[in-house]
């Protein structure tokens, strides 16, 4: 939240999905990135495959858009703004809540 607070979007996108992936990965042990992890709590804890796929889609938002995961190492800034930081700190901290809540009903 200080990077959005900060106006530095780009680091707040990659501390949200940085935040889904670490909660994926937990529950999800033995994956080490996101795509594999929401794949194996699709399994375990039966996530609708839209669902998985909606946000590997956002994932991937991340991984492509450079300068957001990736650095740019001679052209500025990621084309992102503050818009673009807010709805990923929502979805992911809901998608957040969401991974936890589920695996918890599952009692696993």
């Amino acid at each position: 939240m200080s990077s959005l607070t900060a106006g530095s979007w780009a680091d707040s996108i990659r501390e949200s999905i940085h935040a889904v992936e670490s909660v994926a990965r937990t529950i999800a042990a033995g994956t080490s990135t996101l795509g594999p992890a929401l794949t194996e709590i699709e399994k375990q804890l039966g996530m609708h495959p839209a669902l998985k796929s909606g946000f590997g889609s956002i994932y991937g938002f991340t991984s492509d858009d450079s300068g957001i995961r990736h650095a740019l190492l001679d052209k500025g800034d990621a084309k992102v703004d503050e818009v673009d930081a807010m709805f990923m700190l929502g979805a992911c901290s809901a998608f957040v809540t969401y991974l936890v809540q589920k695996k918890r009903a599952a009692g696993i």
